[in-house]
């Protein structure tokens, strides 16, 4: 009789046993695993050594495990160590702390780190909401990715084996609401009656399709005249009150902008001091808030007095790029322009099958 085969570790390197830990409420098994980067004997001894922590605990009333870290501690824990200094401070307020804090510990807080299922993810996911609503796609698409960075990083530190963040599906997400553009037509009156008013900001955004964040960290040495181009170099956000200058949110968004020759012209009759920010001709940017205010309510008199709908900044930078498409610019060149840091986001946007714009994209206009 031959010797029986050694038990090899799995892709991972890893030695696993699958034991009877306890049942469910309605009386299912529940099954937990073990792993040992030695053999699969030294796995089994751990899930031995589980079950009698468990007879003690259940004893005792004693937590046998003194070691367990929660969600919570861990949670906190990778925000100060993997996220805050390394990403933005505007970045790890308002995408990582904001929805660690808000969202995720009260959820899954006081629960071992080690013993969240992906059943258990899945069912926060189907139940997730704000103030009664569903949450839009894109904050739920950030919050699947902060909590796979979190059991990534638990699993780097040997507080758990699996990743429970797969296959993960949104059961509700709030419907996205739709993104106004203006059409050629009314961006001319737009920027006629932002020119009249000396409201290069509207100007601005109507012919370079700059973020927000963007026209406020432009400065006048960031425009070459001669050579009609602008250089996005830098953004501003604003934290907790404070204005902060850094660069743009990702590298794509470091860019140049190509500008008309009558775009140029209207832009060099305010030319200041290039250390100037274009935005308040001042040494010191705008803040978000005093911007906010501005821009509301300029839009509200134009409104008022043109009849034009009051659009976002986000949706002067749209009406740019739909303008873009609507003129036969490729999306490889929109994107480009617009700073996307990938292709699909500028294809989602932009391409769609308008018969309008296919006709004239297809020159059957004059057929």
């Amino acid at each position: 009789m031959g010797r029986p085969k050694k038990e090899k570790p799995n892709k991972q390197g890893l030695y696993e046993v699958k034991v009877t830990i306890g049942k469910n409420f309605d009386g299912t098994l529940i099954r937990k695993s073990f792993y040992s980067t030695v053999s699969k004997a030294d796995a089994k001894a751990k899930a031995e050594q589980y079950k009698i922590n468990q007879a003690i605990q259940e004893a005792t009333g004693e937590h046998s495990e003194p070691n367990v870290i929660t969600f919570e501690t861990w949670a906190k824990k990778w925000l100060d160590t993997y996220k805050k200094g390394v990403v933005k401070e505007h970045t790890y307020n308002f995408t990582y702390k904001s929805n660690v804090e808000k969202y995720l510990i009260p959820y899954f807080g006081k629960a071992h780190i080690a013993k969240i299922q992906q059943i258990d993810i899945q069912k926060y996911f189907n139940q997730v909401e704000y103030d009664g609503e569903p949450l839009a796609k894109s904050t739920l698409d950030k919050q699947k990715m902060i909590l796979k960075s979190i059991f990534d990083a638990a699993i780097d530190n040997d507080l758990c084996y699996k990743n429970p963040v797969k296959n993960i599906k949104y059961q509700r997400v709030a419907k996205q609401e739709e993104r106004l553009a203006y059409t050629k037509e009314e961006a001319d009156r737009c920027e006629e009656y932002a020119k009249q008013h000396d409201k290069k900001d509207i100007v601005i955004m109507l012919n370079t399709g700059v973020r927000r964040s963007e026209l406020l960290g432009l400065k006048w040495g960031d425009i070459d005249f001669n050579r009609q181009v602008i250089h996005i170099e830098r953004a501003v956000t604003q934290t907790k009150g404070e204005i902060i200058v850094d660069r743009p949110k990702t590298k794509t968004s470091i860019r140049s902008i190509p500008l008309s020759a009558e775009f140029t012209e209207y832009l060099q009759q305010f030319a200041g001091q290039p250390d100037r920010y274009v935005i308040g001709n001042e040494k010191n940017p705008f803040s978000v808030s005093t911007y906010a205010k501005h821009f509301k309510q300029f839009m509200c008199k134009m409104s008022d007095e043109t009849g034009l709908v009051r659009l976002s900044p986000h949706e002067l930078r749209h009406t740019y790029g739909t303008t873009l498409r609507e003129n036969g610019v490729d999306i490889y060149t929109i994107q480009k322009v617009m700073g996307h840091s990938d292709i699909s986001i500028t294809a989602a946007i932009y391409v769609h099958n308008d018969l309008n714009v296919l006709r004239r994209q297809l020159k059957l206009d004059d057929e």
